[in-house]
């Protein structure tokens, strides 16, 4: 008889679930805390599809069609890995990742395991639990459960469903089709935290803290919140950051409007539901309707959201040490954020003499579509409970034996070293680069047709004459989707 051998990690996700069976009526989806005040049997047909939405809201379906929320369930790479939890946990996994990418589908109970489908199997629902996180999904959210958690925090979805009317943060909103409750918590970041703060069911380790990064930011002590940056045009959010203000308190933001069709109230802010964040590659890979005009604000705001600034210094001899500081300038948390140890955001440094002879080269993908040995990555470096890593899977993660990402508003500077006869004019080729996942973890999931490409946040090309000083400074990024080795 074969013995399933589980790692400390995953075993302690096994006995948590065990434990909470005890608990089942505070946590009846655990490890998930999503819960929902309907009573009897609850079916899909309980919560509208987007597309009724549609006709009155059209701003709103625009902004969410094609955006990661709307794809949230389908999501390939994220189906992929969720599969491989399932198996690789027997099962334990299933209700926390499906507790924020279709909570309806979590609720209804309706979400159901097929070991034929891909690589490692996949996950099916039904009706709107498979639109992810719709429109309904978030305006029937009548609560946190943030007090019910652990860690007495927002995260693994602490939100509670209330099938039937609309809430949301108008108070004088009124309307022909649905009842409609005002809703406070819907226009601050704690609403969004709920599925943006991820805790290891088994040792409540935080596998990802977008919310908290923002919490302890200059962002939220002047009050901007997640929904001033990624309900806006991106030209918005760069105002945003920039001026840190909300966006009701930017001049001249030109957002105004009507929230509904058939609305008879101008409303200062309108939102549009894009929710753009840094994935360019999987709406698009899909096909779906909005998806290429989503990776396209996805590539601006990436490019809109660091700089990077370099010095070189000379040493003994002809030593050179070059100095890179990358500056996250925009982004209201981390740079990366949420799953840190899986995003890839590096420096890319080529240094050529005037007769064009490489002195350094440095983070340049190689012909397997990987980032070769000593590339400067800022990441976080997980390990399971052996302190074994770098760990990949999220049920693996213990802790993180080192932390590189860049605060907000923070800086990080790296330093490399080449050698520089006297007299020699020679340029620096600066490189910040970033894509969501590495060509391994890509294979792993979903197979090697996958080649993943990345995208160029900054640049700066300087050259320098022999006597060291700077001729001329390029920061021109190179548009789009940069294409896989």
């Amino acid at each position: 008889m074969m013995i399933k051998r589980y790692t400390p990690v995953a075993l302690g996700l096994l006995l948590a679930l065990s434990a909470g069976t005890a608990v089942a009526a505070d946590k009846p989806y655990a490890p998930s805390n999503v819960t929902t005040t309907a009573q009897g049997e609850l079916t899909t047909t309980q919560w509208q599809d987007p597309k009724r939405c549609k006709s009155c809201h059209p701003v709103q379906f625009e902004g969410w069609q094609g955006s990661m929320h709307s794809i949230a369930f389908i999501d390939p790479v994220f189906q992929a890995e969720w599969a491989l939890g399932e198996k690789e946990t027997n099962g334990a996994t299933r209700n926390l990742c499906a507790g924020c990418h279709t909570p309806v589908g979590t609720i209804t109970q309706t979400v159901s395991f097929d070991p034929s489908k891909g690589k490692h199997g996949g996950f099916e629902t039904e009706g709107m639990a498979a639109t992810g996180v719709s429109c309904d999904t978030c305006h029937t959210v009548s609560a946190h459960t943030m007090l019910d958690t652990p860690m007495l925090e927002h995260g693994n979805a602490s939100i509670e469903l209330t099938p039937g009317a609309k809430r949301g943060p108008l108070a004088d909103s009124k309307s022909p089709m649905h009842k409609t409750v005002y809703s406070e918590l819907h226009g601050k970041s704690e609403f969004c935290a709920n599925c943006h703060n991820v805790f290891h069911p088994g040792s409540n380790f935080p596998i990802e803290r977008t919310y908290d990064e923002w919490k302890y930011s200059p962002y939220a002590q002047n009050g901007v919140q997640c929904q001033d940056c990624h309900m806006v045009p991106v030209e918005v959010a760069i105002r945003v950051a920039d001026e840190m203000k909300p966006v009701k308190e930017l001049e001249n933001h030109g957002l105004s409007g009507k929230a509904a069709r058939s609305g008879k109230v101008v409303r200062d802010v309108v939102h549009n539901h894009s929710f753009v964040g840094g994935n360019a590659v999987i709406a698009p890979l899909l096909g779906v309707e909005g998806g290429e005009a989503h990776s396209a604000e996805a590539i601006k705001r990436l490019q809109s959201a660091a700089s990077i600034s370099t010095k070189v210094e000379n040493g003994i001899g002809d030593l050179r040490t070059l100095h890179v500081t990358v500056h996250n300038n925009r982004a209201g948390h981390a740079l990366p954020t949420s799953l840190t140890f899986i995003r890839q955001l590096w420096l890319e440094v080529v240094v050529r003499d005037a007769n064009g002879n490489e002195l350094l080269r440095s983070g340049t993908i190689n012909a397997d579509n990987e980032l070769p040995e000593g590339t400067v990555i800022f990441q976080n470096k997980a390990v399971n409970a052996n302190g074994e890593g770098p760990q990949h899977k999220p049920w693996e993660v213990y802790s993180f034996s080192e932390q590189n990402t860049i605060p907000p508003k923070g800086s990080r500077t790296a330093n490399f070293a080449f050698n520089l006869p006297e007299g020699m004019a020679y340029s620096v080729e600066t490189r910040l680069n970033y894509r969501s996942f590495s060509q391994g973890a890509a294979t792993l999931l979903v197979g090697e047709k996958v080649r993943v490409p990345f995208v160029e946040m900054a640049t700066e090309i300087t050259s320098y004459n022999g006597a060291g000083d700077v001729v001329s400074t390029t920061t021109d990024v190179k548009a789009g989707l940069q294409p896989a080795k």
